[in-house]
């Protein structure tokens, strides 16, 4: 199966951990307002580079989707 390869991208990872252990407890416990406290968490997660995560992890299970029809 297909494993993700963080090397690319660790810097960025651990940004995003960071943002997640600050936010996570709360929201999932509702000691944070959701409404106030979700848009936040979102664009600190992008600010830490979520999305070149995402665009890392794409782009490597396109490569291995192709070689593993």
């Amino acid at each position: 199966g297909f494993s993700f390869t963080v090397d690319p991208v660790k810097t960025e990872v651990a940004a995003v951990q960071s943002v997640k252990d600050q936010f996570k407890i709360g929201l999932e416990t509702g000691t944070l307002d959701p409404d106030k406290n979700l848009p936040e968490f979102i664009s600190k997660l992008k600010a830490s580079g979520m999305d070149k995560i995402i665009a890392e992890k794409q782009k490597q299970l396109d490569e291995w989707a192709k070689t593993n029809k």
